[in-house]
């Protein structure tokens, strides 16, 4: 027998289609289509477009505000979101030097720690900083005398007198990352910084923007500062040679300076008071013992000598000590913080500097020779030399700025991606999006049409198939012919499953019995 092949099973198929009994269909596809395309590369153009980059900053506020490419508004920016930048706080170790973005005065980072629920301190070993504002009160100013045996030869060479002014202060910061805490006091971090300044010594970097205009009160503040760190070595030098204790240049003191009220807020009458500051202080003379800036003037010592302990010097150390400790507060944004800042108020400013153009003149005087003033510093002309006139205008725009840590950090911001790149993922991702779309639409108008009841399940050419059949004539008795289909719902092709054989008998039969 010859053997019978059966047709190989076919391993691909296709549709059947027929036309959408709608017609608003078209006009839906093509307005539908416009829109889509141009939604769909919208968002593609605002989030394919971008890479996220690493960067450094000192102002992460500012890199943050100007990492958006479309701005801060609208459709662009809210779509954008998936590339926001994004900044990473530092870590501040114990010990670090670092400025305030006022850059004046460097600061030193010597502890830090938080207040716990149980009232107790838990010490840190670091400072986490996310460019927050700080909120800092000066508390002490500490001068130290410095001879040839506590300065660099060549510092010496400069004035036998060296005075290195240091200023300590206590500071909080809220970091925000103790939301669960009972009170804000809870929240907040605390830290102290320890400032430095000294004229002489050149490798300790200050005042690194100066500007008379836009930071008047820190530029009468480094006037003050260098003046008097001169007048007042000056004035040291001349009282301890008279009396022979630094005759040989051993010249070795402590003065601390701290606020003498204990007031929680402070008044123009007592920063411009002579009694402002209590004094703590040790000379190569003596012990000066606790006592106020006036009874020092007295001349008055521990054990009742008259020249004991240079009375002459703390006319200008009281005028030094407010100087360093007002500019500090400066520095740290400070204005009324406890009490007035006298670099930020045109009358405190004044009474401050009432004596300033009588000093310079003096220092510049044939008097004022090196062998009294033991120094050979002359006064810088780039800084104020005269007094502060409150009357005179334009009146400089005095006052402390919000002061901020500064250190650097690092930021991930968008990057536009080459145009060629950034085309083609565009037109990528815009295929893969509209194709979505139209799956979806089809989806939907299948559903519908199905519901509709349109024969939507028979293709047109079956349709009129199953019509011309079902007219057919009746053949010869015995045979069969296909008499009635099974619905092609879902159907791609046709099977045996889908007719029933009938004989003519039967439906001979059926006729007669019909008739």
């Amino acid at each position: 027998m010859r053997a019978t092949k059966f047709p190989a099973l076919p391993r691909f198929s296709y549709t059947i289609t027929r036309d959408y009994p709608y017609a608003w269909v078209t006009p839906a596809v093509i307005l539908g289509g416009i829109v889509a395309i141009t939604f769909v590369t919208i968002i593609n153009v605002a989030t394919i477009g971008f890479d996220l980059v690493a960067t450094s900053t000192n102002n992460p506020n500012q890199t943050l505000h100007d990492a958006n490419p479309y701005g801060h508004h609208g459709l662009l920016s809210l779509l954008a979101r998936g590339v926001k930048a994004s900044c990473t706080a530092t870590t501040l170790p114990i010990n670090i030097q670092m400025f305030t973005t006022n850059y004046a005065i460097p600061y030193t980072l010597s502890s830090v720690w938080r207040e716990n629920e149980d009232n107790t301190q838990e010490n840190l070993g670091s400072l986490v900083y996310m460019n927050q504002p700080i909120n800092c009160t000066v508390t002490e100013v500490i001068i130290q005398v410095l001879g040839k045996y506590t300065q660099t030869p060549i510092l010496t060479a400069r004035s036998r007198v060296g005075l290195l002014l240091k200023t300590h202060a206590t500071c909080s910061v809220d970091l925000g990352n103790r939301p669960s805490a009972s009170s804000v006091a809870k929240r907040l971090t605390y830290f102290n910084l320890i400032g430095s300044y000294n004229l002489l010594d050149e490798t300790i970097p200050h005042f690194l923007l100066r500007n008379e205009t836009d930071k008047a009160s820190l530029f009468w503040g480094e006037s003050l500062l260098s003046v008097y760190s001169l007048i007042t070595a000056g004035a040291y030098h001349e009282e301890a040679s008279v009396f022979s204790w630094g005759q040989d240049g051993t010249y070795n003191a402590y003065i601390g300076l701290t606020r003498q009220s204990n007031a929680t807020t402070g008044s123009a009458e007592e920063v411009t008071s002579d009694e402002f500051f209590h004094v703590q202080c040790f000379t190569e003379a003596n012990y000066c013992g606790n006592h106020t800036i006036p009874w020092l003037s007295q001349g008055k010592g521990v054990d009742g000598h008259a020249f004991d302990p240079y009375a002459s010097i703390w006319g200008t150390i009281d005028i030094l000590g407010k100087a360093m400790w007002f500019t500090v507060m400066t520095d740290l944004g400070q204005n009324d913080n406890a009490i007035p800042n006298m670099l930020a108020y045109p009358d405190l400013l004044a009474n401050l500097t009432r004596n300033l153009t009588t000093v310079v003149q003096y220092w510049e005087s044939p008097e004022a020779t090196g062998n009294i003033t033991g120094s050979t510093i002359g006064i810088d002309h780039t800084l104020s030399t005269k007094s502060f006139d409150p009357s005179t205008a334009p009146q400089p725009a005095l006052g402390a700025e919000p002061a901020f840590l500064s250190t650097d950090y690092i930021c991930q911001v968008p990057r536009s991606k080459s145009p060629g790149i950034r085309l083609l993922l565009i037109l990528m991702s815009d295929i893969v999006f509209l194709q979505t779309i139209w799956s979806i639409f089809k989806l939907i108008l299948d559903y519908k049409v199905g519901r509709d009841g349109h024969n939507s399940r028979h293709c047109e050419g079956c349709l009129e198939t199953h019509i011309q059949e079902s007219a057919a004539p009746v053949g010869p008795a015995g045979a069969t012919t296909i008499t009635n289909r099974k619905p092609y719902i879902g159907r791609k092709s046709i099977d045996e499953s889908d007719v029933e054989m009938v004989s003519y008998e039967q439906i001979n039969v059926t006729e007669r019995h019909v008739s």
